[in-house]
């Protein structure tokens, strides 16, 4: 900002007033005419009065400088009912990115400023507005499962970027197979079908059994509506627009990995009779394990020459000990498993 426009703010009368900074993603998406949707993001300044000082709208997350324009706005050209210009005394930030690149520019107009973990004034009013913006086909978050936590969502996140980094779809080439996966590894077997040979989406399937597998791959072939009595759990790679809002904002919070603006692991269930469901607790636990397991796989084990070059003839079994929340477990794996 200019040193004229600082001026400007200086010798404005200052307030023996404290204001909240919130910078909050909207629980909505705004689908322009061309280009992706898009989530916009608020700057929300409040008064510990209680009042909306000033909010502004932003297409995406916005930088530290756009969220000092906000604020000196707010000081310039208050909403109105927010009370005359003025400069507050005391600035309160809960991001602490924010806190430390601003404040140094508060303190040369004589504003102090402090980190604080919560804006009960800002938070209330966010609220209001999600409230508002809330409906009924909101995707259902992965943390609304019961059981499901944020310390084992965190692995899952960081699990699905290494999966996707290491692009297992591009190893493999068009024979039709899958992997018989057992986890714990005396348990009952899943068969796992690597998404992305077709080069349109990515990601892994998982059914419950062979023959659900098979019912499936059936379905699929029928050039109709997929049908039969199977539920298969899979994640594919997508844009945040399939996301729940509760877990973008986890992923915001807590800087859990994305390798890209389309790789954002979408996992669901699907039933062809009731369509599309959030998994079970003991689905998310599973992919916990079985996903570090496949990484290492596929990272340190898999030789697609050799592989293919005996394909079918003769079976590959690898047991995995995978460091899970619930202490070391074991996965095995065994491949390739004839589908047709």
């Amino acid at each position: 900002m200019a040193k004229s426009s600082i001026n400007k703010i200086r010798n404005l009368k200052q307030q023996d007033e404290a204001w909240e900074v919130a910078v909050h993603a909207a629980r909505t998406w705004i689908e322009p005419p061309k280009g992706d949707p898009y989530r916009p993001w608020y700057v929300f300044i409040m008064s510990v009065e209680d009042k909306i000082i000033r909010y502004d709208r932003y297409p995406k997350k916005p930088t530290a400088h756009e969220v000092l324009e906000s604020l000196f706005k707010a000081m310039r050209r208050p909403m109105l009912g927010a009370g005359k210009k003025r400069r507050p005394s005391i600035v309160l930030f809960d991001n602490e990115a924010f806190y430390k690149e601003i404040s140094p520019m508060l303190s040369e107009i004589s504003i102090e400023s402090k980190k604080q973990n919560s804006l009960p004034y800002s938070y209330a009013a966010l609220k209001t507005l999600d409230e508002r913006m809330r409906h009924e086909d909101d995707l259902k978050s992965l943390l609304s499962i019961p059981g499901v936590t944020v310390p084992l969502l965190a692995r899952i996140f960081e699990a699905t970027a290494a999966y996707y980094r290491l692009a297992p779809w591009e190893m493999l080439q068009e024979e039709e197979f899958a992997i018989e996966i057992r986890y714990p590894a005396e348990g009952k077997a899943r068969y796992a079908v690597v998404i992305g040979r077709a080069g349109e989406s990515f990601g892994l399937s998982v059914n419950d059994s062979l023959e659900d597998l098979k019912q499936l791959m059936a379905s699929s072939s029928s050039q109709g509506m997929l049908s039969g009595d199977y539920s298969v759990l899979s994640f594919t790679y997508e844009s945040p627009f399939y996301l729940a809002f509760e877990d973008l904002d986890a992923i915001e919070k807590y800087g859990w990995d994305i390798p890209n603006e389309k790789a954002y692991p979408s996992i669901l269930r699907f039933n062809p009779k009731k369509g599309l469901l959030l998994p079970g607790k003991e689905d998310i636990f599973w992919l916990e394990a079985v996903l570090s397991a496949l990484n290492e796989f596929f990272g340190k084990h898999f030789d697609a020459d050799e592989f293919f070059l005996s394909f079918g003839e003769k079976e590959q079994k690898y047991k995995f000990e995978v460091q899970t929340l619930g202490g070391k477990k074991s996965v095995l794996i065994k491949l390739p498993v004839m589908v047709y």
